[in-house]
């Protein structure tokens, strides 16, 4: 057998960016939630794969912003994390959107750190060639950076090149993960996270960030309560959403119950997709002001 080799590569980058479509795009499967909100990504997700004799483990990370509260220092914290546990910086920007005082103070971490560190210009597909070609002229001297390349996460434009150059440059000995291994996320994290997912494209702007997901049921086959009409394949979960204020429940809610109703009819149909069998979900939303700064509750919700 040929030497195995491996590498951790922690994605970074601004609100926004495209980090969780780069992950899920790279590994072929959903691990992380993504939508158009920034700061969809609150925890630190783990994907593996196994390309030849090469390991790549990614890190997925929020987007990096000015802590407002209890869990977005906590999102901040999973960052530094993730750059502690790295080989390679993998540092994703918005190829289309202005180059400003965020990704300064960015590159100025980035520098102390001393990491080997790839620019992947993302959404390059929205750019012309000489367009993108002053774009990399304007990052090119922020670091001395490895790579710079620009790709289409959404499309998985360039990635060719890319997963070349990974392999090349993931020069640790060994597998540190199982060969069957692809992430450190359990199938209960990934629901109550396509949860939210559905909560923030449905809802938009009107309840932002103060909402999370707790899965309070997980019913399988066999187990006391499992709904009897359900066949032996299935999985029943109940699933409480809770969120800042009870404005954004009443929105959460919508008229006669039509918003809940369709959130859970998307996110059932997606949880199906994920879990390969039938699934019955319920879902209940509660007001619980001030959640977000409250360790007791941040420690509850797992973020």
């Amino acid at each position: 057998m040929a030497d195995r080799h491996h590498a951790t590569l922690a994605i970074i980058g601004l609100p926004n960016a495209g980090k969780s479509t780069l992950l899920n795009a790279l590994l072929g499967q959903k691990l992380a939630a993504t939508s158009q909100i920034p700061q969809t990504t609150r925890t630190r997700v783990l994907g593996v794969i196994d390309r030849g004799d090469t390991q790549l483990a990614f890190l997925d990370t929020p987007g990096i912003h000015l802590p407002k509260h209890a869990l977005n220092e906590r999102m901040m914290a999973h960052v530094e994390q993730a750059l502690e546990e790295a080989d390679i910086v993998l540092w994703v920007v918005d190829a289309d959107a202005y180059l400003g005082t965020g990704e300064h103070a960015l590159a100025k971490r980035l520098r102390r750190m001393e990491r080997p560190t790839y620019l992947l210009l993302n959404k390059v597909d929205l750019l012309s060639k000489g367009r993108l070609l002053e774009k990399i002229a304007t990052y090119k001297d922020l670091l001395p950076f490895k790579e710079i390349v620009p790709i289409g996460a959404k499309t998985g434009l360039n990635f060719e090149p890319l997963w070349a150059l990974l392999e090349r440059d993931a020069t640790q000995p060994g597998w540190p993960y199982a060969e069957e291994v692809f992430t450190d996320q359990t199938e209960r994290s990934l629901a109550a996270e396509f949860i939210r997912e559905k909560v923030l494209r449905k809802t938009r702007e009107e309840v932002p960030h103060g909402v999370a997901v707790l899965i309070e049921q997980w019913l399988e086959p066999g187990e006391a309560d499992y709904p009897e009409d359900m066949g032996p394949d299935g999985v029943f979960i109940a699933a409480r959403i809770v969120v800042d204020r009870d404005g954004h429940r009443k929105i959460l809610l919508g008229s006669g119950g039509a918003m809940i109703k369709d959130i859970r009819q998307s996110a059932q149909r997606e949880l199906k997709k994920l879990l390969q069998r039938p699934v019955r979900l319920e879902l209940f939303v509660k007001a619980d002001e001030g959640w977000r700064d409250r360790p007791d509750r941040l420690d509850r919700l797992q973020l």
